[in-house]
């Protein structure tokens, strides 16, 4: 086997296998919310180390003996060949100094790291302090309980109520023409703003009975004349007899 192959299998394992050192960020920084949150580590491969192929970046909160996770930053990250990383800040609550970050390989806490704790102030630049100024176990790092902010809705639900639904005023009848009710259309015009999904109304004809057409027209009836058979009028009977009458006298 050549020097060459031989310093490789050597040389490459090393490479590979890391111990990760969180460098920022720090006690006394400050991000809001809203903006970009760098991330920095270097990669000591002079101690124990480990294969940090698979690294995932969590943003806690809580004491030193009960952790908390917030969210996740960045998963399945290869950290030997990179020494930092930025992401935007989320809304959280308090905005004081309790958060910090955890370095996880392969989905295990075994091994994991941690930063500082940090500021994360609202989007306007507000901090709070933090609710505890000590550790349970007496060590005087102030600390408290965070958590992401559920963004407000903007539009809530509300029943969908249709202009046609609404019923339509109808006005009152100025003119009568024809038995019928003639609107003005100062009058269609009021009813065409009231319900713009309507068409405009140029005339509103409404059928009213009127008193005329309560009283229905008798039909007429003709006299009748027994001449329509032919024969003679009545009249003429009655004269004639009077003129035999008058002749008999004479």
């Amino acid at each position: 086997m050549s020097i060459q192959r031989l310093l490789s299998l050597i040389l490459l394992p090393s490479l590979a296998r890391a111990t990760i050192k969180p460098v920022s960020p720090g006690p006394g920084d400050v991000f809001r919310s809203g903006e970009p949150c760098p991330i920095s580590w270097d990669t000591d491969r002079s101690g124990p180390t480990q294969s940090w192929k698979n690294a995932t970046i969590y943003l806690m909160t809580g004491s030193n003996l009960n952790m908390t996770m917030v969210t996740t930053v960045v998963e399945h990250l290869n950290e030997t060949n990179m020494t930092s990383y930025n992401w935007i800040c989320p809304d959280v609550a308090p905005n004081a100094a309790i958060y910090f970050y955890q370095f996880s390989n392969n989905g295990v806490p075994t091994g994991s790291t941690w930063t500082s704790r940090f500021t994360i102030a609202s989007y306007s630049g507000n901090t709070t302090l933090p609710e505890n100024s000590k550790q349970p176990d007496g060590n005087p790092i102030p600390w408290g309980v965070g958590h992401l902010v559920t963004p407000k809705s903007t539009n809530p639900s509300s029943p969908n109520v249709s202009p046609r639904s609404r019923p339509l005023p109808i006005p009152p009848c100025e003119t009568l023409k024809h038995h019928q009710c003639m609107t003005s259309p100062e009058d269609a015009s009021f009813s065409h703003t009231k319900s713009p999904a309507n068409p405009p109304l140029r005339q509103r004809i409404v059928l009213r009975p009127t008193v005329t057409d309560k009283v229905k027209p008798m039909r007429e009836r003709r006299p009748s004349s027994r001449g329509s058979r032919g024969g003679p009028d009545l009249s003429v009977h009655i004269l004639c007899a009077l003129a035999t009458l008058w002749l008999m006298v004479l």
